[in-house]
């Protein structure tokens, strides 16, 4: 984080390249936080199965799961105001290390809440505080698509979490999915440790105590109702909490619905796998889109193309390949929106405000993230058909794409016409 002195930059800011390590160690912090966010979704079928329970009873632990995860994100900017972004990448790693470990030993669905809850905690703080490292640290002409490309790890997680959790649950069993991702990230702590510059430090800033009161002031979530800021900051928040909603359903009882088109409990997960991999693509046409469009027209486009593949989804028969590559559809556009809001948060708020713009953001997300599961799981446990369950989660997509249309309207005139105030970027 930048401290109050609003002429200081990082050594990065006016250079030509990226800051390739400082990238490249975020994005995996950020992948393994992908990894484990689902993890516990494709393992309900077989953890159903494994302790002789409906797949509704692991709702709980869902929902809270998400809970944790929005409480490290609004938690997350005044913790990185006052200890910096790279001691707060480290403890949250630390934790979601500890407690995907312990996740693997639980025996009841309590004790399995309690700690996807602790391990929520940790999740949460590590999209913020990466995101705002990552562009703090890099050139500043390049802080959306960098938002874009820390972002996107949370997809190569999913995708990888899918394609590995098929296996090792049918190899090792629900156990392995944790214990594999606690490995992993026990072994980025210390590349962590070793890798990640103090942003401060790499500014040339000390960080005294009253720069640092000045950065907390600076990272208040007041700051984001501004006059200027406050309807972008409720439109962006709105659809934020939507777009999570729909994915959260998706992620957490896709495999489940899957079943019912004649999936087994080790193919299920595949459905997690497909979400990546269109998740993967979303954000690579966000990328690519941010290079010549605003990104709130690109996120018009992909929020249309997601209500377009739910559509489609509802009315296949059991073609099992038709239905994963439909479903990717369905993920290329839910996520593109997820990592899209991100991106606006960076460009629309100064950089010192900047990590409590994408973890309030994001915590709108999760609160939907929260509601998903547990709007998925009372419909899953009425036995309403998986058609009509994926029909009703377009009503929430066709809500957010009139936000995006709305938010971008609001912002053209400014972006267009005249530039806006240096310190209120203009989403662009």
């Amino acid at each position: 984080m930048r401290g109050p002195n609003t002429t200081s930059s990082t050594p990065r800011t006016d250079e030509a390249s990226p800051n390739w390590p400082v990238l490249v160690l975020t994005f995996v912090a950020v992948v393994l936080d992908g990894y484990d966010t689902i993890a516990l979704g494709l393992s309900v079928p077989a953890l159903a199965k494994d302790w002789d329970v409906a797949p509704s009873h692991f709702t709980p632990a869902l929902s809270l799961t998400s809970a944790g995860v929005a409480l490290g994100y609004l938690a997350c900017g005044r913790i990185v105001a006052r200890f910096g972004a790279r001691r707060v990448v480290l403890a949250a790693v630390a934790v979601f290390t500890v407690g995907s470990l312990l996740t693997a030993f639980a025996s009841t669905i309590t004790e399995l809440t309690a700690l996807r809850v602790l391990t929520g905690l940790g999740l949460g703080a590590v999209l913020p505080a990466a995101v705002s490292h990552a562009t703090a640290l890099n050139p500043a002409r390049l802080r959306q698509s960098i938002a874009v490309f820390v972002t996107m790890g949370i997809s190569l997680g999913a995708l990888i979490a899918g394609l590995a959790g098929t296996r090792l649950i049918g190899a090792f069993g629900w156990e392995s999915v944790f214990l594999v991702g606690a490995a992993a990230s026990a072994v980025l702590l210390p590349l962590l440790w070793i890798g990640l510059p103090d942003g401060r430090a790499a500014a040339g800033e000390p960080a005294p105590a009253a720069a640092t009161a000045s950065a907390v002031r600076e990272a208040s979530v007041a700051r984001l109702f501004d006059p200027g800021l406050r309807s972008r900051t409720l439109l962006l928040w709105g659809f934020s909490f939507l777009m999570f909603t729909v994915y959260y359903v998706f992620s957490s009882w896709l495999p489940t619905l899957l079943t019912s088109y004649g999936f087994s409990a080790g193919l299920a997960p595949l459905g997690s796998a497909a979400l990546g991999v269109g998740s993967l693509v979303g954000a690579a046409v966000l990328m690519i889109g941010a290079l010549r469009f605003r990104m709130s027209s690109v996120l018009l486009v992909t929020t249309s193309l997601a209500i377009v593949f739910l559509v489609v989804s509802a009315f296949l028969g059991p073609d099992k390949m038709l239905l994963l590559i439909v479903f990717g559809g369905v993920g290329l556009g839910i996520q593109a929106g997820m990592i899209g809001q991100t991106a606006l948060s960076v460009s629309m708020y100064p950089q010192g405000t900047a990590t409590t713009a994408v973890g309030w953001s994001a915590s709108m997300g999760r609160l939907g993230s929260v509601v998903g599961p547990v709007v998925g799981g009372a419909l899953i446990g009425l036995g309403v058909p998986t058609g009509t369950i994926v029909l009703v989660a377009c009503v929430p997509v066709l809500a957010a794409l009139v936000l995006i249309a709305v938010l971008g309207r609001i912002t053209a005139p400014k972006t267009l016409s005249k530039p806006a105030p240096a310190a209120v970027p203009a989403d662009r």
